[in-house]
């Protein structure tokens, strides 16, 4: 008789409908789920691959690993992946942000899987390091981010690090406030700046953690580093994980955030205006040295001007001016470099020019007097 072996293999799977929850929702605000709309309402449960998308409303998501996501008006907010499973030591998360503002406090995800972090926008991929950040995407998917501090209630509060990255290029900022824009993913982000913002609008911004998130990160370091050694000393049949709520996140965060959604609106607007300043400040000077040699360009004449009888030529090494009087008895040839600039003041016979400007500055005179 032949037996037959039945062999199972058993691949572990991402229970869906297990990411969290919608923690709080003022106004109107749903979550798309496939070819699905379902209202949002405060406790409904949000799965991978669900887009929250906020009208005249506002929307908070508690995820289970206490990551916590507030989403400001006409805003979209897609899931891409959430895997959390501490038993096994594993954890991933992946959200983007399409359109309106995003604030992001992160959870245990960020502290202990922190490469498997992944948050993007249309132009830029944002690293995270254990921190608290806010994003506004426009419609075009230009984004702004700007890192934020972590605070607790006892006013203690310190500032992790975020990397902002394009196809081209990478920002890393480390101190509360700084902000950077990105356009497209072609194009690097702008240098980072800090951002001036007034301490009454402060709580507005800033989510509250009941627990030191520093203290909660140290201790974390610490538990894994001192484990290695006592495995001997534990019990491997004693499991207490289902004798916690992971939906419960209310002894987490204490914020007064009821009153606060039109004030926040205001201050992303406050915050693009402060940084497009700062930016316009920077790209100034540059943007006023190209246009003013765009204008001396325009000025001179290249080749014969038939006016003056100047001959102007552009050569490898810089420019050649040179004239010749009418007589053919006086002749005037000047070889100058390109690296600078210069102003020539030129009298020949009955013929002077003054102020003749080469380059974007007056660096040089130059001041000939020819006579017959």
């Amino acid at each position: 008789m032949k037996k037959l072996l039945l062999v199972l293999l058993l691949f572990p799977t991402v229970a869906f409908g297990s990411a969290g929850n919608i923690g709080e929702i003022k106004g109107s605000g749903v979550l798309e789920r496939n070819n699905d709309v379902i209202e949002g309402n405060t406790g409904v449960g949000v799965e991978m691959r669900d887009t929250a998308v906020t009208a005249n409303g506002t929307m908070r998501i508690d995820f289970v690993d206490e990551t916590r996501v507030d989403i400001t008006e006409h805003s979209r907010l897609l899931i891409d992946e959430f895997v959390y499973d501490p038993a096994n030591d594993v954890g991933s998360l992946s959200i983007k942000a399409t359109l309106g503002g995003v604030r992001y406090a992160s959870g245990q995800i960020a502290k202990r899987y922190q490469q498997n972090v992944k948050i993007r926008t249309p132009s830029a991929t944002i690293g995270v390091r254990g921190t608290d950040f806010i994003m506004v995407v426009d419609e075009m998917g230009g984004s702004m981010i700007t890192l934020l501090p972590s605070c607790d209630v006892t006013g203690y509060c310190y500032t992790g690090e975020i990397e902002v990255s394009t196809d081209v290029g990478t920002v890393v900022m480390n101190q509360a406030f700084q902000s950077t824009m990105t356009s497209t993913s072609w194009q690097p982000p702008s240098p980072p700046l800090t951002l001036d913002i007034d301490e009454k609008l402060l709580n507005h911004l800033i989510i509250l953690r009941k627990r030191n998130p520093y203290e909660e990160e140290e201790y974390e370091i610490e538990r894994k580093r001192y484990s290695q050694f006592d495995f001997l000393g534990l019990d491997f049949l004693e499991f207490d994980g289902l004798d916690k709520d992971l939906l419960n996140v209310d002894d987490i965060w204490v914020t007064a955030l009821d009153e606060s959604d039109y004030l926040l609106g205001e201050l992303l607007h406050d915050m693009l205006d402060q940084l497009n300043a700062a930016l316009m400040a920077i790209f100034r000077s540059e943007l006023d040295r190209q246009n003013e040699e765009m204008l001396q360009e325009d000025k001179n004449v290249y080749g014969l001007d038939v006016e003056t009888g100047i001959r102007l030529n552009k050569t490898d090494s810089g420019w050649h001016w040179s004239r010749e009087d009418n007589a053919g008895n006086n002749y005037i040839s000047i070889k100058m470099s390109d690296k600078n600039s210069y102003v020539l003041n030129i009298e020949q016979g009955d013929f002077a020019t003054y102020d003749y400007t080469l380059g974007t500055d007056r660096n040089n005179s130059i001041d000939i007097k020819q006579s017959n």
